[in-house]
């Protein structure tokens, strides 16, 4: 890599908050790429995303938990960043299905909100 894109990718990671060694970050997202590509592979066709659809989602759930990486609980803060973006990019494809149920539930619910609004002046059917 040229200096130039050390120093576009040192500055993208310091924008999002990431702190972390620039080696140790693309290594980490490699991995946690790869585990995302990898836990596509396991499941069912019939369930299984695009290969965009599933590397994007892998690359925006890695890019959280490096973020979150020196903050996280129960000492994952101790593990090396590869290790927690390998396992962030392999639980990728069910964290995005478990958002994308809860935000399907959550227009269901909504949706019905303008029915059940009761106003004290309005007519009761």
């Amino acid at each position: 890599m040229g200096i130039e894109l050390k120093t576009l990718l040192l500055w993208l990671a310091l924008a999002l908050g990431i702190t972390a060694p620039l080696p140790d970050l693309v290594g980490g997202m490699i991995v946690g790429l790869a585990t995302t590509y990898a836990s596509m592979l396991f499941t069912p066709p019939e369930s299984r995303m695009t290969i965009w659809a599933t590397l994007f989602a892998g690359l925006v759930v890695c890019l959280v938990a490096a973020i979150a990486h020196p903050h996280l609980p129960f000492g994952l803060a101790a593990w090396p960043l590869q290790l927690v973006l390998a396992i962030a990019g392999a639980a990728s494809r069910w964290i995005g299905g478990a958002l994308a149920s809860f935000g399907k539930g959550a227009v269901a619910r909504a949706g019905k909100l303008p029915s059940e609004i009761r106003l004290p002046w309005g007519k009761d059917r």
